[in-house]
C-alpha cells in the first residue's frame, strides 16, 4: 500500500514532489553525468560505467544505472559523446532514463589554463508500471491482497527533449567548473492533473572545483603519490547538497573520504577505494547516513556505489608518448 501513495504523490502532487536527479558518490568516476564540458578530457577513447544502489535496508530504495563513451578528436578542439542513464525508484514501479549527446569544446587561454565548454542534448522518458500496485478490489478485510484487480490501467509514460550546458575552467594543478542540466525544464508529468502549473522537471546546478598535488617527498615513479583536495555542491528545486572531502593516492590505490550536508540537516559520510592498472580504473564507495534519518523503523541502510573505466588514455605507451605523469594533473581524479 505505501507504493501506491507514493506513486499517488508523485503523479498528482508535482508541486510538492518534484523529481531529483540521483548524484553519484563517486561524481568524479560519472565526469560525463557531473558536467558536459568533461567530455573528452583524456587523451584517447574512454568508457565509463557506475552503478549506485541507495539505502539499500529502505523498501523500495533507489537503483541508478549510469554509462558513457566520449571520443576526443585529435589535433581539434572538440571532443564528442554519449552518456545514458536509468534510476529506478517504488521497487521500479516509477523508473526515468535520459540519453543523450555531450559536445565539449576547449579554448587554451594561455599556456598554462585552458577554458572548456560543454552541451548536452537528449531526450529523458518517465514511466510508471500499475502492473505492481495492489488496489482496494483485491483486499480482503481478513486474509490481505488476494486475486486480480478489475481496475484497467495501462503503463504510463512521457518523453520530452533535455538539454544541458556547462564550463570548465583549469590549469596546472587547479579546476573549477559549474553545469546546468535540464535547461528546458523537460515535462514528465504522466498525468494532466495540475492544469499545466508544472514546470517540468526543476534545473538541477552543479558547481565543482578542487586541486591536485603531488606528495614529492612520498613519491617515485612507480608509486607517484598525490592528495587532491575538492568541493561539490548541487543544487535542484528545494534540495541542496555540499561534498566536501580529498582523495589520497598512492601507487596503484587512492583513497577518499567526504562529508556531505544538505543544509537541512548532516546527511552523511562517504568512503572510497579506487586501484588503478593501465588503463583500467575500479572504484567501491560505501556512504553511511549519519543524519536523524538512521533511526527510521527498520533503518535506511548504507548506500553503496560501484564504477568501471577503461581510460585508452591512461595506457603506458600513450602517456611515455606524451611524456606526461597522470598523477600530476588537476583533472587527474576525473581521468
Amino acid at each position: 500500500m505505501h507504493h501506491l501513495l507514493a506513486l499517488i504523490a508523485l503523479l498528482c502532487c508535482p508541486l510538492l514532489v518534484q523529481a531529483q536527479d540521483a548524484v553519484f558518490s563517486q561524481f568524479y568516476a560519472s565526469p560525463l553525468q557531473l558536467n558536459p564540458a568533461f567530455t573528452g578530457v583524456s587523451a584517447a577513447p574512454r568508457i565509463t560505467l557506475n552503478y549506485r544502489s541507495q539505502h539499500t535496508s529502505y523498501p523500495s530504495a533507489y537503483r541508478t544505472f549510469a554509462a558513457s563513451y566520449e571520443q576526443p578528436v585529435n589535433n581539434s578542439p572538440s571532443n564528442f559523446g554519449i552518456r545514458v542513464l536509468t534510476d529506478s525508484q517504488l521497487d521500479g514501479l516509477y523508473k526515468t532514463s535520459q540519453v543523450a549527446l555531450v559536445y565539449a569544446y576547449d579554448v587554451r587561454i594561455n599556456q598554462d589554463f585552458h577554458a572548456r565548454i560543454g552541451l548536452s542534448g537528449g531526450l529523458l522518458d518517465s514511466r510508471v508500471d500499475y502492473n505492481g500496485l495492489i488496489f482496494g478490489d483485491v483486499i480482503d478485510p481478513t486474509e490481505g491482497p488476494d486475486g486480480i484487480s478489475q481496475e484497467q490501467l495501462e503503463s504510463a509514460s512521457t518523453t520530452s527533449v533535455d538539454l544541458g550546458t556547462g564550463v570548465l575552467l583549469y590549469g596546472r594543478n587547479l579546476y573549477a567548473g559549474l553545469s546546468i542540466e535540464h535547461l528546458n525544464r523537460p515535462d514528465e508529468g504522466l498525468l494532466a492533473l495540475d492544469d499545466n502549473l508544472y514546470a517540468g522537471r526543476p534545473q538541477r546546478f552543479s558547481l565543482h572545483t578542487g586541486a591536485q598535488f603531488d606528495l614529492k617527498r612520498f613519491s617515485n615513479p612507480r608509486r607517484p603519490a598525490y592528495v587532491t583536495p575538492n568541493l561539490l555542491f548541487t543544487s535542484q528545486a528545494s534540495f541542496q547538497q555540499l561534498n566536501l572531502g580529498a582523495y589520497f593516492g598512492y601507487g596503484a590505490f587512492s583513497l577518499g573520504g567526504w562529508y556531505r550536508h544538505a543544509f537541512g540537516n548532516a546527511d552523511g559520510f562517504i568512503a572510497a577505494v579506487t586501484f588503478r592498472e593501465d588503463i583500467l580504473r575500479i572504484g567501491l564507495s560505501y556512504d553511511s547516513v549519519i543524519s536523524a534519518l538512521r533511526s527510521v523503523p527498520g533503518g535506511l541502510g548504507a548506500t553503496f556505489e560501484v564504477s568501471f573505466t577503461i581510460d585508452f588514455g591512461n595506457s603506458q605507451e600513450l602517456q611515455r608518448r606524451r611524456h606526461a605523469d597522470r598523477y600530476n594533473d588537476c583533472l587527474g581524479m576525473f581521468r
